[in-house]
This record gives structure tokens, sequence and C-alpha cells, in this order.
């Protein structure tokens, strides 16, 4: 599983980075969600790299 924190505004940039923003489900700087660890995911990652900050979490947590 994959922690995303959005950490940079993507205002001032590309409608297809907004969207990227959008699809992975980030809302507000400093928001983050928990995403599956899959190649579609990464390739979301790739391309938003500099308004995101990932890290790698334990799949069996429980909150």
């Amino acid at each position: 599983m994959l922690q995303i924190k959005l950490i940079k505004s993507p205002i001032g940039t590309s409608k297809t980075k907004k969207r990227t923003v959008k699809a992975l489900g980030l809302k507000r700087i400093n928001g983050s969600v928990i995403q599956p660890d899959n190649p579609a995911i990464r390739g979301m990652i790739d391309r938003i790299s500099e308004l995101i900050h990932v890290e790698e979490i334990d799949g069996n947590r429980t909150e």
C-alpha cells in the first residue's frame, strides 16, 4: 500500500496533472490518501511526482 500526500498545489499546472491529482483522490494540500501499489497508481505518481510525497506502508495495518 502507498500513502500519497499532496505537498504542492496543482494550480498553474496542466489540466492533465490536475485531473491526475483528482483521480488519486487528493483534495487539499497536506491531505493524504492510501492507494494500492499497482502499475496504474505508479504511473499516476510518476506524472505528478513534483506535487506529491509517497511513502510505502504496511498493508496489514488496521486503523
